[in-house]
């Protein structure tokens, strides 16, 4: 009789993934006070465990460990299921050739066999999606990891399929845990022992594929709606445009182009922002979403190595329900208008380093009427500000395509529990990163926004901080500006900047006191500006505790030098400024130009010439014959080339 090998490579860590903390810990504790059961193994493979209340336990081979049999009340996970594994290693681990824990890299792949086994309801299920030729995002190493458009899985067990755990609510043998062994067998033929790769699962790579709809009626509405923006301004009636975002929106979902859906939405609400006099609203971020919106249709036709599938978001289900969930708070964006107040917290999975978003709002207090600060409005059952260092676990969360979070508010289902200090530690690369250097490469790295999946906030991560160089206000931004030395570089620095918001009037100045108070890590959203990495932060960690400057109360103001101005290169303003205009075009329309903006286009276009962009000149210059011609057709598609061109410099000048 062998030994349960699947249940010896079982670490503490992939315990506490497949059940929870409190329980892993209790069984901990009963090990090390000798608070062990009888352990016994079947011939068939099955342990029974017997406690010394009279409460037996069984876990036949091939079957999770939620689904094991155990005679005490509880009706699902119990601590004595976990007991067993615990029991059974130290009973049989001593004796046993296998490591408890492994950590040679293995892949996946070995587990299709397994797969085979699963009900036939299952693998049909996958084979649908498998259809659409999903993304999949593969990372080999001791616990192989698959990121699938939708869920994540992870594999916990070299010989049990069983024991590989996906993010959804089924969790256990479910479709995409499938998936995932099929890309890591796809991966592997493709490239034997990688350590990182994404494939587009092909079940049938020999067959003739399908080609994507080229959509002609959805990019034609897109075009459509998107001229007019250009043409006549973002700033013309919402009702007048109300009818194009409708028309794009039906056709884009009737072909099941998820990410071109998101992108419009995103477009929609930015514009309606703008309307409202939104505190978030920015004419940039609107040129970038109308511009990205473009470039992925362009993409799509064009032949590149992403496939068109993936870049439109073809097969990606709109939501998908969570099991058991851990999130650590990453910070919160607020914001204001002329009718509500909203927030936006970020989350991060320390399991699967997803990042989620959370959002709400609230109708603002009438004329005369008392009105509740933002800080202090509840959500989950608690005020934000304390929500916002919690962290949260929950087993009734759903998950939007975009990564946005809905959670059920049940006090059964949801629990908001005090942040512990070394709740940040558990998060790895790529959301920790050690210094500029690897968030410079990791940046870079990255392919284009416009062929990614489109998520609600992009690019957040977080670094440790050795010292803070300096701590500024540049009044004329209206922006707080801090260097700050990275833990272990000694070359590149950090640049904090926090522009002031009506809606959070007391983050600028809660920031500078947690940077003076000796921050031990920062967390926000990172660019990269003319060869700078900056970040906007959403949350600082200290001695004290994790500070939430977006939600902090209002207190003194803190004294802060003033900023010098910035030593950026003639080149850099030049691509700034260039990048201005058109955010400014489209604000205002360009058929309503006068002359005079017009010259100023056109000299715009001579100065990029003189400087040597010959392409961004000739790209500025054919967009403005565009315009002169009527030929409104082209005129989006040019005007998002040039605007990708000069973000890209812009971003490494």
């Amino acid at each position: 009789m062998s030994t349960r090998t699947d249940l010896l490579e079982l670490s503490v860590d992939a315990l506490t993934a497949l059940s929870n903390a409190g329980f892993v810990k209790r069984a901990q504790k009963d090990v090390v006070e000798g608070k062990l059961p009888e352990i016994e193994q079947q011939p068939d493979g099955t342990v029974l465990a017997r406690y010394a209340d009279g409460v037996t336990t069984t876990l036949p081979p091939g079957l999770p460990l939620r689904e094991a049999r155990c005679s005490c009340p509880a009706t699902g996970l119990c601590r004595h299921r976990v007991t067993l594994v615990l029991a059974y290693q130290s009973t049989y681990a001593g004796g046993a050739t296998e490591a408890v824990a492994d950590a040679a890299p293995w892949c996946p792949s070995t587990l299709a066999g397994a797969v085979d086994l699963l009900p036939r309801t299952t693998l049909e299920q996958a084979r649908r999606m498998a259809a659409a030729r999903p993304a999949i995002r593969l990372t080999a190493g001791s616990t192989p990891n698959a990121r699938l458009p939708m869920c994540d899985v992870r594999f916990l067990s070299r010989t049990s399929l069983a024991l590989a755990r996906c993010d959804c609510k089924q969790a256990e043998n479910c479709a995409h845990i499938a998936l995932a062994v099929w890309a890591f067998a796809q991966g592997e033929r493709q490239q034997s022992g990688f350590a990182s790769m994404t494939v587009e699962l092909d079940l049938a790579p020999d067959a003739a594929r399908a080609p994507v709809q080229d959509g002609g009626s959805a990019v034609e509405a897109i075009v459509a709606l998107a001229s007019q923006l250009w043409l006549d301004g973002t700033s013309q009636s919402p009702l007048i445009l109300d009818t194009r975002f409708e028309k794009a929106l039906q056709e884009a979902s009737q072909l099941g182009w998820r990410w071109v859906v998101e992108a419009l939405t995103q477009l929609r609400q930015a514009v309606a922002g703008q309307h409202a006099r939104a505190s978030n609203a920015d004419p940039a971020t609107l040129l970038h979403l109308v511009s990205m919106l473009m470039a992925r249709l362009g993409a799509a036709r064009a032949r590149t190595p992403l496939p068109a599938s993936q870049i439109l978001g073809i097969g990606v289900s709109g939501e998908v329900a969570l099991d058991h969930l851990r999130l650590v708070p990453m910070g919160s964006q607020c914001w204001s208008d002329e009718a509500a107040d909203g927030v936006r917290m970020i989350w991060a999975d320390p399991d699967t380093l997803s990042v989620t978003v959370m959002e709400k709002s609230w109708p603002r207090a009438a004329p005369g009427a008392t009105a509740v600060a933002l800080r202090e409005r509840r959500l989950v059952g608690m005020p934000l500000h304390r929500l916002a260092a919690s962290q949260i676990v929950t087993n009734a969360a759903r998950r939007r395509a975009n990564g946005l979070l809905t959670v059920g508010t049940g006090a059964t289902q949801t629990s908001a529990l005090p942040l512990s200090g070394g709740a940040w530690d558990r998060l790895a690369s790529p959301l920790r990163q050690p210094d500029v250097a690897s968030l410079r490469a990791h940046l870079r790295s990255l392919p284009p926004d416009f062929v990614r999946p489109l998520h609600a906030i992009e690019h957040v991560h977080m670094v440790p901080v050795a010292a803070v160089i300096d701590c500024l206000w540049d009044a004329a931004s209206q922006t707080l500006c801090a260097r700050v030395r990275v833990a272990g570089d000694d070359d590149d620095l950090l640049l904090l900047r926090l522009r002031h918001d009506a809606a959070a009037p007391g983050a600028v100045d809660a920031l500078a006191r947690a940077l003076a108070d000796g921050p031990l890590a920062v967390a926000g959203s990172v660019s990269s500006e003319a060869g700078q990495v900056s970040m906007t932060p959403l949350a600082v960690l200290t001695a004290h505790g994790l500070q939430v400057p977006q939600l902090a109360a209002q207190g003194a103001p803190m004294p802060l030098a003033s900023a010098s101005a910035g030593d950026k290169s003639a080149l850099h303003e030049l691509l700034e400024g260039t990048i201005n205009l058109l955010a400014q075009n489209l604000r205002q329309g360009l058929r309503h130009q006068g002359d005079a903006a017009l010259l100023r286009a056109s000299e715009q276009a001579a100065a990029l010439r003189v400087a040597g962009l010959t392409r961004c000149a000739s790209a500025l210059s054919e967009a403005l014959e565009s315009v002169k011609s009527s030929d409104a057709g082209v005129l989006p598609e040019r005007l998002a080339a040039l605007y990708a061109l000069l973000h890209t410099l812009a971003s490494d000048s």
